[in-house]
This record gives structure tokens, sequence and C-alpha cells, in this order.
């Protein structure tokens, strides 16, 4: 897209006042430029006012690598679409033209709420050049989301994150892998949809090789996996790469590698990146770990599967408090300030809780992160400074007092620490000499407050397990200006690297706390819904699948609810400790469907002209020889052309 800093070779600014538009429907970079020619006089150039097919053409959007987009008038089904015309030049290309309409053809296969739908191919006839025809939706893409109002909330990024990860299980159950997974390919539809688009570098799986027979590579370096950088084959696996590297940008405001293309990719072969947690604090250690798994060099050590990741995202949110992530979504881009101000005490309350529970389990590292993304979100909060004071608190034995110490000597020779820290460097004995000492390199472990330059800090060697003990130690820290200092959180930095395998203080009375009693409530519901229980959403039960909570024994309300189409049912349960309770309901409705051609549903058989009643469900169409599952939802005209599909 124009502006985006992370493309290869710079395309054509858009022509419209819509320009996300052209962000969407016209990123198509990375194609291939050299094969034979299919004709010496080519295909002619069209502009606004022409018409190709059944389609007038509109105001041209704006223009790619490969392709003008226009807005179009479908003449026959009069609705507006987006057409993306080939240029001239590359139409005249054979194999151009064969992958031009690939992508079409692989991206209209795929049915998914958060794909850009392709309704049409047509042209490379006569003099009309190639063209496909795609869904119209006026919006902005992700990236001029990022670029406008900065890194973005942790949990918003997980259900994103989430939804694409969705669209991405959807492309690859069907062997499709997109290969271009970035923020400017992601688009924001009113309602706050969020649409993948651009599927015009994606390939079948079994095809050979991502590198063109010119040797070119087909992607954008910045988000580029390490096998693609390469030139190697790209996967399933490449996808989540890139979809990790999309979520580092939402997450951070940065890209996760920056510089020259070949700079980028000796950076990605090495995978030498700053953990997002270290880039920005209010990332938080948990996001940050589902991305940096994403990105993992090698792909045997990236999350498994778009399923996974899926689900991974959205335990995150649900974690927080939130619901599913298609409303999340639409709550936050109708207005992102009120949003914010609305869910964050919900989110910082959680981030405390979760942090007071790692100091109960010792693991101080993820106390200090959370506890840093809580002040980082909300600093005056009375129970923020509380928190920070407990884990401050976390090394009062005599052994994490030295460490302490040791620690806070280092921030301060550093240049990293404040007045604060030389103190209690002083006072903790952190400036003694050591017998029997050796060298370790103390960096920031836990929380993104970044130390430069290292310090050497001398260790005797009972604290040798202590060192051990810290984990995610990046020796390659940098300052960073905006990490913001207060003495609270440089004691809490201090005690980043504390004894964490010496267990609770030994001066800490014990306290005895009997676990509430559970039990697990199951929703079934006919097709699917939204869960909701007690208020808080739990997630989406989808069709075949068991949706089971774990619950206070209680009386509790389940809400079943379909966004969107106002089906729902409500269900009082009581739970009795260590047992399961069942919910059941049914959201089939019915949409009336007129049939204009000869067509068989789910095993029924239907005349043209004919109006059938229909269960909102997914079924199986077969019409002149195309077989096909279609989801009905509404109203709509079933036609065969200009392929299988209900039209609105």
């Amino acid at each position: 897209m124009p502006g985006d800093p992370s493309d290869p070779k710079p395309t054509a600014p858009a022509h419209d006042t819509d320009p996300a538009v052209a962000d969407t429907h016209a990123s198509t970079d990375g194609v291939e430029a050299s094969v034979s020619m299919s004709a010496s006089r080519g295909p002619r150039a069209v502009r606004p006012g022409d018409t190709l097919g059944r389609y007038e053409l509109g105001e041209e959007l704006g223009e790619g690598g490969m392709a003008t987009v226009f807005r179009a008038r479908d003449k026959e089904l009069r609705r507006d679409v987006a057409l993306k015309v080939l240029f001239p030049h590359l139409a005249r290309r054979d194999e151009i033209v064969r992958r031009f309409q690939r992508e079409a053809r692989a991206a209209a296969g795929l049915e998914h709420a958060n794909i850009l739908r392709i309704y049409d191919v047509g042209g490379a006839e006569g003099d009309d050049p190639p063209y496909i025809v795609m869904e119209m939706i006026r919006g902005r893409s992700l990236l001029a989301e990022v670029e406008q109002r900065g890194p973005m909330f942790a949990e918003v990024v997980a259900c994103i994150g989430a939804l694409l990860a969705d669209a991405l299980a959807a492309a690859h159950k069907a062997s499709i892998v997109h290969r271009d997974m970035k923020p400017a390919n992601v688009m924001i539809a009113p309602g706050g949809r969020i649409l993948l688009t651009d599927f015009g570098v994606a390939r079948l799986e079994t095809e050979d090789s991502l590198v063109t027979k010119t040797g070119a590579l087909l992607g954008t370096p910045a988000y580029m996996s390490p096998e693609q950088a390469s030139g190697d084959i790209a996967t399933a696996k490449s996808d989540l790469y890139s979809l990790g590297a999309t979520l580092y940008q939402l997450a951070t405001g940065t890209l996760p590698y920056s510089g020259s293309p070949a700079k980028v990719m000796a950076q990605i072969a090495t995978g030498a990146m700053v953990a997002p947690v270290k880039k920005r604090a209010a990332v938080g250690p948990d996001l940050s770990r589902v991305i940096e798994r994403m990105m993992a060099v090698e792909p045997e050590q990236r999350t498994a599967t778009a399923v996974i990741a899926a689900a991974e995202l959205r335990a995150l949110a649900t974690s927080a408090g939130l619901g599913e992530p298609a409303d999340e979504l639409a709550a936050y881009f109708a207005d992102p300030e009120v949003y914010l101000r609305e869910r964050t005490p919900r989110i910082v309350a959680s981030v405390v809780s979760a942090a007071k529970q790692a100091l109960a389990e010792a693991k101080l590292p993820r106390a200090m992160a959370l506890a840093d993304r809580a002040s980082s979100l909300a600093p005056a909060d009375p129970a923020v400074t509380t928190l920070i004071e407990k884990v401050a608190e976390g090394g009062r034995s005599t052994r994490r007092r030295k460490l302490f110490g040791i620690v806070a000597l280092g921030l301060a020779v550093a240049g990293g620490g404040t007045a604060l820290a030389l103190q209690l460097a002083g006072s903790s004995g952190g400036s003694a000499p050591v017998d029997g000492a050796v060298v370790a390199t103390i960096a920031d472990a836990a929380l993104p407050i970044d130390v430069a330059p290292v310090v050497p800090v001398v260790l005797d060697a009972p604290e040798r397990d202590a060192r051990a003990a810290v984990d995610g130690l990046d020796a390659s820290a940098k300052p960073r200006a905006d990490a913001g200092s207060s003495p609270k959180r440089d004691a809490a930095v201090a005690m980043s690297t504390a004894d964490a395998d010496e267990g609770p203080p030994v001066d800490a009375a014990p306290v005895v706390v009997a676990p509430p009693l559970k039990g697990t409530i199951v929703v079934v519901a006919k097709p699917w819904c939204n869960v909701t229980i007690d208020g808080q959403g739990r997630g989406t039960q989808r069709a075949g699948a068991r949706f089971a909570v774990e619950v206070d024994a209680g009386k509790h309300t389940v809400l079943c609810e379909q966004g969107g189409l106002g089906n729902k049912w409500e269900k009082r349960v009581e739970v009795v400790g260590g047992e399961t309770v069942t919910a059941t309901g049914d959201l089939l409705g019915t949409v009336e469907v007129s049939i204009e051609t000869d067509v068989t549903i789910d095993g029924v058989a239907y005349k043209a002209g004919s109006v059938a009643k229909l269960k909102i469900a997914r079924l199986r169409v077969k019409a002149e020889g195309v077989e096909k599952d279609l989801t009905f939802n509404g109203p709509c005209h079933l036609r065969a052309s200009p392929s299988l599909d209900c039209y609105p």
C-alpha cells in the first residue's frame, strides 16, 4: 500500500478520497513479471465510464503492484462492487494472467466471515483485460489504523489475532497459504468487521516453491518467515509467523525488524528480535509469549496450527473478562476512547489478580512483568501501587536482599537506575567485595525497562543458582526513551532478578484458603451461539463442538445469542460442586430463499421459480453440476451464475 515501509518497492498513490478501499483491494505486491507474450496487440486500457462484461466502471480507487482497482456497478445484480483490473502490459504475459486468475479461484472457494469475498472473474478474451470482482467494503486497513492511533490495547490485539487466525485456519483447511499476511492486507469494515484480503500471492500447498522463475520473492520482507526470506516453500506455519509479525506491530507500534530488505531478511534468519513486552510494557507477558512462539525461527517450534493460535488468543482475551472477539471489536472500533475507558478498569483488575497469583507461586519475573503492565495502564490506581509494593517485598529474605542490592547497583552504575536504586544498593550490601566470584551479565529479565550499557555484575557462588532462575535475559538490550521511571517501578525492576527458586519469604505467615466448590456448565446450541454466563462473555459455541465452562457452585444464568440475527435463548441453571449441568437450546430459525435455478438442498429438490423456507444453517447445495456448502442466514436469491451462491 502507499506509504507501507515494509513494501519492497513503491506503489502508485491512491486516486480516491477513500484510501482504505485502495489499501484493501489494491495491494498485490510481489507477482512475477517475466513470462511469454500472449498477444502483440494486447488488451485495451480501461477508464471510468467503460464497461467490462456486465460491470460499469466508476471512479478509480487506487493502484497496486499489478492492478488498478475501480468502484463498479454490477448491472445485473444492481450492487456496487470493487473491480481489480490487471495492468495492460502485464495482461500480455500468460503466466501473470494465470497467477492473477488463480488468485480469484483460490479466494472464491473460501467462505468465511473474516475473508473478503470474491464474486466473479472475467476478461482475458478479445481486448478485455483480466479482472476480478470483489466485495465492496468501505473502511480502512489495520496499517492505517495503527499508523494513526498508535499501538493497540493487548486484548484488542488478541481479538484481532483470533479472528485472523480463524480466517487462516479456513484457508489452510482448503490447502491455501496466503503468503502475504500483514496489516495492510487486513481491512476494518463498517461495524468493526475484520477482513483478510488480497490472496494475490496465495498458492496451493501442492505448488513447488515461493520463488518465481525469475528468482523474485513473493511477499513482504518485514513480515516474512525465515523460510520465505531464504526462498524456501511457504507453508501454513509461514502464515502463522507473518500473523505473529502483524500482531507485533499492532501491539508495539513498530515492526519486529527494520532497515533495508536485505538487512531485514538477515535479521529474520537469526531471530534477533526484541520481545514485544520489552518494546512496550503495556503489551504484557502473555500476549508477548504468544507472539514470540508464532515467530520462532524454526517452524516446528511455532504454534502448531492456526486453530490453536486462535484458541490461545481467545483465551487471553477471555481471561481479562472480554467476550467474543467479533463483538469486542465492533464495540472498540465504534468508539475506541469509550471502549478503553470502560474496559481498562476491568483489565487492570485482572492483571493485578494475575500478578498476585504469580507472587503466591514465587514466580517473580512474571509478577514483575504484570506489575509493570498494570503500572503502564493505570499508574495512579491504588491497587496497582499496592501491587508494586508487594512485588518489591517479594525479596525479604537475606539472600534476596543481597541479590536485590547487587542488581540495584548494576542499574545505578549503568545509568538506568535512580537515586533510590543507589540507596538500595548501599543499604543492601550490593557494593561489598564478593569472594569466589563469577561474572554474569545482568539485563532486564522480566520487565521492558531496558538497561544499557550492559553491566558486568559479580555474583558469589551462593548466588549462581539465583542467577540461573532469571529467565529471558537479553544481552542486547538498548535504552528506551519512553520507559519512564518511578521509585516503586525501579524497586520492582531490581527485584526481577530475585531468587525465584527460593520459595516464599521465610517470615511470611502461611495463608490457607479453602478453594470454592467448582462445577461445569456444558452449552449445546444449534447451530451456534455466543455464550454469556452471568453477564460475562465466555466465547462461541460452534456446531458439533463441546463447549464447557467451569464455574463456582450455585445458580447461574446462561445466555445463548447469535449476534446480528436476533436469535437467542436464556436458561437458569444450578451447578453442584464437582458435577456437570447441560444448558441446551435451538436457534434454528427460518429464512425465505427465492430459487432461480433447479437445485437440490440437503437432498431436497426445488424447481426454479419456487420459494423455499430453509433453516438458518449451513446446507449442502447442488445445481448445474456444481456442489458446495452455503450458509443461509437471511432472505436471498439462489442462483447458479456467476457462481453458485445465494445473493442478497
